[in-house]
């Protein structure tokens, strides 16, 4: 089985093991939302596999996307934990709330070929 990340091997190569685990964080970040939608993606051939989904989404995301890890992350692969972290979790992911209740919407029930003549 391979080693987790040990505190020397972290110190020495930093910048190395934060990318690393960036990479990991946004493909696990990938693969849990698109399990929401789970049986409910179809293509011209009939329902997309989950496995073909969460690869067809990773292969789209690019470097300039990825999001820092979330406190409290632990990667699932175990060559990417760090020896001190315990087992592999993805803490509870909250959108944003919406700010305010947007424009509100009018309704008119003129009739547009009053005016007009028609």
């Amino acid at each position: 089985m391979a080693m987790a990340i040990n505190k020397k091997s972290y110190e020495d190569l930093k910048p190395y093991w934060d990318y690393q685990r960036k990479v990991a964080f946004n493909k696990e970040l990938v693969y849990a939302l698109a399990e929401q939608f789970k049986n409910r993606v179809y293509n011209d051939f009939g329902m997309l596999s989950l496995n073909e989904l969460k690869e067809t989404l990773w292969t789209r995301v690019t470097p300039e996307e990825y999001e820092d890890p979330k406190p409290g992350w632990v990667p699932e692969d175990y060559k990417l934990r760090f020896e001190w972290e315990g087992d592999a979790r993805m803490p509870r992911l909250e959108l944003p709330k919406p700010k305010g209740r947007g424009r509100p919407v009018i309704i008119s029930n003129r009739n547009i070929f009053d005016d007009k003549g028609i």
